[in-house]
């Protein structure tokens, strides 16, 4: 960094090194003269102006430290640098001049390490771009590659990586100066004025701090009316820093799709959180209820669904349950013989009572009949048992993976450290992902007409009702 001293008339500019080691990348294409004795300025803000510009081309910095050398007999003492003299006239005259560098070797790619001029560097257009794709989803180092790209290579870009990313921390600071909740309730209002039909609604706890929240855009209302048919809740997915887990539901489109139909942040997991929720839900849906409800193997969800919905048929996800028979019933050494026929039982029984006595003999042949767990698991069979949920249409689900694909479409866009406000605007990017997958479906619907399996005049009228994703379900039955 160079520094301008001298006494109350008169500057000495110095520098300040930067090594080579921290050399990368590109300086200002605006070409400046070097400076020479005798070289006039009508004011110190020429001066100024002039040599900042020339050290960002040459590579170096510049502070001017009025008063920190004295004059003695007509001479400065100090070091490389130079001297301006104001005249009579007002005038700034250049009275010396060195350009040998002493210690360092600057070079025009040091400018990018000079503090003073990164705010030069980073114009609005780049400030622009950096928010608009960080807030798409991209970080900061794939923002960098792409506007250093954009100019021909990385030697060409005057800013660093550190750089973006100390933008992007100043403005979530400056939008958590009103606080977490303010600044979520700013965008709750700014898309409510957008759109009418968002949906959001918080509870506060003692602290007058946020406590729940849940939020639904139009879309997702929309969808809803449509395909809410069953509905898959999932409030596994992620804790951020602020302790508060944040849950989806989930249903399926006519594609056979995955949608998302509205999201929350909880304080807790017990049955008063989910009740609010459910009955938030269901407000938010004019009331009207699913016919199946899909959830982990939850004490509290089940408590709260009675309570809030209870002649909504509850199920509990049969992935989940099966997956802990290695936890659960590992220790036994015949185990991988009796999971293979238990899961046989669980999955070909196709009545209750075919289940009952094939469980059963399983049971004996294996003297399981003091296992705590698997007895407990029977006890509860009725919520998850595919042999006790026939005679329901479940849309062909079983297990909430349906939320958990809805959970991975979110990797990648919020993580541990997502800040409290940021959850809502990456919510609506993932519905808008969706509804564009869903879009693209019904146009290859209208594209294409699929050719028939059979003769039988209930294909060809299923084939106008049907999508190009499930006909194929209907051509299995036809030619059974």
């Amino acid at each position: 960094m160079d520094e301008f001293v001298g006494n109350d008339n008169e500057d000495v500019i110095e520098e300040v090194n930067i090594t080579d080691d921290e050399e990368e990348i590109g300086a200002d294409d605006v070409v400046v003269t070097s400076p020479f004795v005798g070289m006039v300025f009508h004011s110190w803000e020429e001066v100024d102006k002039y040599y900042k510009r020339y050290g960002r081309q040459q590579g170096f910095g510049i502070l001017r430290a009025a008063g920190s050398h004295l004059q003695k007999g007509g001479k400065i003492k100090g070091t490389e640098g130079i001297l301006v003299e104001v005249t009579k006239d007002g005038d700034w005259v250049v009275k010396r001049e060195v350009s040998e560098h002493k210690n360092h070797c600057p070079t025009p790619r040091k400018s990018r390490y000079v503090p003073m001029y990164w705010q030069e560097n980073i114009n609005s257009l780049v400030k622009r771009k950096l928010f608009n794709d960080y807030n798409s989803g991209a970080n900061v180092p794939q923002i960098f590659n792409c506007l250093a790209s954009e100019r021909n290579g990385v030697e060409n870009v005057t800013f660093t990586k550190k750089d973006l990313q100390n933008i992007i921390a100043r403005d979530k600071a400056e939008k958590m100066k009103e606080g977490v909740w303010n600044a979520m309730w700013k965008y709750f209002k700014a898309m409510s004025t957008d759109n009418e039909n968002f949906f959001h609604k918080h509870m506060v706890g003692e602290d007058n701090r946020l406590q729940d929240v849940m939020w639904v855009d139009a879309r997702s209302r929309a969808s809803y009316e449509e395909f809410g048919v069953v509905i898959v809740f999932d409030s596994t997915y992620l804790t951020n820093e602020y302790d508060l887990p944040f849950s989806n539901f989930v249903g399926v489109n006519h594609h056979g799709q995955t949608i998302l139909l509205g999201c929350a942040l909880l304080s807790h997991e017990d049955s008063e959180t989910f009740e609010w929720l459910y009955t938030t839900c269901l407000s938010c849906m004019s009331n009207k209820k699913p016919i199946g409800f899909l959830t982990d193997q939850d004490v509290a969800m089940k408590k709260a669904l009675l309570e809030v919905m209870p002649d909504v048929r509850h199920r509990w996800c049969l992935w989940h349950i099966l997956t802990k028979f290695s936890q659960k019933l590992g220790k036994y050494n015949d185990y991988d013989q009796f999971k293979v026929e238990l899961h046989n039982v669980i999955y070909n029984s196709l009545t209750k009572n075919e289940f009952e006595v094939q469980w059963n003999v399983v049971i004996k042949k294996y003297k399981l009949e003091g296992e705590i767990w698997l007895a407990g698991s029977y006890h509860g069979r009725e919520m998850w048992l595919p042999a006790f949920m026939n005679g329901m249409f479940w849309v062909g689900m079983k297990n909430t993976q349906r939320s958990e694909s809805i959970n991975r479409f979110f990797d990648g866009l919020v993580d541990k450290h997502t800040r409290l406000f940021e959850f809502s605007p990456f919510y609506i990017k993932v519905v808008e992902s969706r509804a564009d997958d869903e879009q693209q479906a019904d146009a290859a619907d209208q594209r294409e007409v699929r050719p028939l399996a059979t003769q039988f005049m209930v294909e060809r009228a299923f084939r106008k009702v049907y999508t190009d994703v499930k006909f194929p379900e209907v051509q299995e039955q036809c030619n059974l």
